[in-house]
């Protein structure tokens, strides 16, 4: 049976005196809080909890972390973060100072580097790194002078030795090499550094197998550094097993895919041994993605366009490779001096009479790939110099540069002032200088050079860019680069016939 549902009426109630008044004081404590809020005297509850602020300290174990598991870019940021978090702690400008070097990027390696002994000139370890930059850099002398202050603060700072090491056989001190390397073995077996510059000390002289043989031990201890992965790919190379050299390669690429060293590698490998145009393509093209000022790059991809005879192509990538090799030469600059010069001398090396002399470094405020150097008045017999200064600032992309001075006094009838780059050189080997300075009435010195070609891109993209052009019956501008090639090598044979079969079309 189905009972309809009782209906309850509501009965309507008086409010309780006592609940309106508490519901008047809640009232009143709402609005006092609000009024509270908008002056700022406490925090809104409907605003979210804050979260801790990251520290330096995590970015440095995150990248610890990153670096274990062969994140190279993304242990770099790290490594960033916590110095911007931190500028005046050197903890983080070494590491990174040593991965920019692993990642090609050595000018900012010599900034952080110095910015560390600056902050630490105690501190071994950035003493050191600042001396492997140097060595990479190709300024093989300071660098030992730098790793021998490193352990002189520290003789037991293992990787010290191992970059010693590293500069010593560079210098082609053989003997020394090996010595200070054992030392940093017996100091720390367990450091994948030390066995990898003990690696490319066995190397370098041509041990290959043992070469191997220390790589593979840096490998054991740390599987992921792709850098030391390609130092294994080369020597599989040298030794004739490409299917080892090819998978070494792949690995380091696999392990960091932005490393353009790694797809250099690859191509030039596919490109200078196997003759397989369409991966040496692929794998160089890739490489001057991961690095568009990748001279060397460009370099393969001309040559494997040259073999083809595609010379359009061989032509585009012959100038960049030599615009590239020649902006990392001209980065080379370490010094600028000014020397008192015998007008009637050919001007090819400087005298000994230098009168102001100053380092290159970044520029200050400006762009880091720029270079300035402040000059300063050297030790003289007189003190004619004592008020003369100057600076001079470089270009390395364009080769640009120009020369300011002041102070100079009148020099006798038959001498002149002349620049010198110290750690550049042209064509011929000799420094690259400014000629004559143009002296003014007050003594000063205002002007705007280049320093042209210098020595640093490989002979052969001189002279088959040139005949390229050969190719293409435009000796006009194949004649100033089998003259460029010859000035590397006076009996350069590719060029000289370069210029006879130009001299042919006349």
């Amino acid at each position: 049976m189905y009972l309809e549902p009782t209906i309850q009426r509501n009965k309507k109630r008086r409010s309780s005196p006592v609940r309106v008044l508490f519901l008047l004081i809640l009232i009143g404590i709402g609005i006092y809080v609000y009024i509270l809020v908008n002056q700022e005297h406490v925090e809104s509850p409907f605003v979210p909890t804050p979260t801790p602020t990251r520290t330096a300290f995590s970015y440095i174990t995150a990248a610890n972390d990153l670096y274990l598991q062969g994140r190279l870019t993304e242990t770099i940021a790290a490594y960033q973060q916590a110095i911007s978090l931190e500028p005046d702690n050197a903890l983080p400008y070494i590491p990174l100072a040593r991965l920019l070097i692993l990642d090609g990027q050595i000018d900012a390696a010599i900034q952080h580097a110095q910015q560390a002994t600056e902050i630490a000139p105690q501190h071994a370890a950035a003493w050191a790194i600042l001396g492997m930059a140097y060595d990479w850099n190709g300024d093989i002398s300071q660098a030992i002078e730098t790793c021998q202050h490193a352990i002189e603060l520290d003789p037991t700072y293992a990787e010290g030795y191992a970059y010693l090491a590293e500069a010593y056989v560079d210098a082609g001190q053989w003997a020394k090499a090996n010595q200070t390397i054992q030392t940093a073995l017996q100091l720390d077996d367990r450091s994948a550094d030390v066995h990898r510059n003990h690696g490319y000390v066995l190397e370098i002289q041509g041990n290959y197998w043992q070469a191997l043989a220390a790589y593979e031990r840096a490998l054991e201890i740390n599987p992921h550094l792709a850098h030391i992965h390609l130092s294994v790919g080369r020597n599989y190379r040298r030794l004739g097993d490409l299917n080892a050299t090819i998978a070494s390669f792949k690995r380091a690429i696999e392990i960091n895919p932005d490393n353009a060293q790694g797809h250099f590698e690859l191509g030039w490998t596919y490109l200078t041994y196997l003759g397989d145009y369409n991966q040496a393509d692929a794998a160089l093209t890739r490489a001057v993605e991961a690095n568009p000022q990748f001279g060397r790059a460009f370099g393969g991809l001309a040559i494997g366009y040259w073999q083809r005879r595609n010379y359009e192509d061989a032509i585009i990538n012959f100038e960049r490779a030599i615009h590239w090799d020649s902006a990392d030469a001209r980065k080379r600059a370490r010094t600028f001096y000014v020397t008192v010069e015998d007008a009637s001398r050919d001007g090819l090396e400087p005298s000994t009479q230098v009168v102001l002399r100053g380092d290159f470094a970044p520029l200050t405020g400006g762009n880091p790939a720029t270079l300035q150097a402040s000059l300063t008045p050297q030790a003289l017999l007189d003190d004619a110099w004592t008020n003369a200064s100057g600076q001079v600032i470089l270009e390395p992309r364009t080769g640009a540069y120009t020369v300011t001075l002041s102070g100079l006094p009148r020099l006798e009838a038959g001498r002149v002032y002349a620049g010198w780059f110290g750690g550049v050189n042209t064509l011929s080997g000799y420094p690259v200088n400014t000629g004559p300075l143009p002296r003014t009435a007050d003594g000063s010195v205002a002007t705007t050079l280049e320093t042209g070609w210098v020595r640093g891109p490989a002979i052969d993209y001189f002279y088959t860019l040139g005949l390229a052009y050969y190719f293409k019956n435009e000796c006009d501008k194949a004649y100033p680069l089998f003259e460029a090639a010859l000035q590397i090598n006076p009996e350069e044979t590719n060029a000289l016939e370069g210029i006879r079969m130009c001299r042919q079309l006349e």
